[in-house]
C-alpha cells in the first residue's frame, strides 16, 4: 500500500486539494496502519493494494469527518449557499467506508464472531 495513493484518494473524497491533505497525513498513516493489520494471513498485499488503499482512504475521510465534526451539526444556507448538516455528511462518509470494508471482506478480518451450525 502507497501512501501518496492513500493521500489522492483521500484529497479526491474530501475535497481537499491534495497539497492541504498532506497536512492530515497522519490520519492517512493511521488508517493504513489499521487497514494492514486486519489483513488475513497469507494474503498477497501487493495485488489487492487497489482496494486497501482505498479502504484505508475512505476510513481516513471517516474519520476525517467525525473529527472535523460542526458544532451543532445544523444546515446553514446563506443567498445560494447552503452547507449539508455534519450528520448527512458523516452518514455519507460511513457508506463509503462500509462499501469500502465490504469490497475487502475476502481478505479483510474485521474481528467479528459468526456462528455457524454443525
Amino acid at each position: 500500500m502507497d501512501i501518496e495513493n492513500i493521500i489522492s484518494i483521500f484529497s479526491r473524497l474530501s475535497g481537499i486539494d491534495e497539497e492541504s491533505s498532506v497536512t492530515l497525513r497522519f490520519i492517512c498513516e493511521n488508517t493504513q496502519s489499521y487497514i494492514l493489520s486486519h489483513i488475513k494471513p497469507h494474503i498477497d498485499i501487493c495485488g489487492c493494494s487497489g482496494k486497501l488503499e482505498f479502504a484505508a482512504a475512505a476510513l481516513a475521510y471517516y474519520r476525517y469527518i467525525l473529527w472535523s465534526d460542526t458544532e451543532n451539526g445544523e444546515n446553514i444556507t446563506v443567498g445560494d449557499i447552503s452547507v449539508k448538516s455534519s450528520a448527512e455528511r458523516l452518514e455519507k462518509a460511513y457508506k463509503i467506508y462500509q462499501q469500502a470494508v465490504e469490497d475487502i471482506s475476502d481478505i479483510f478480518d474485521n474481528g467479528c464472531f459468526v456462528f455457524e451450525g454443525v
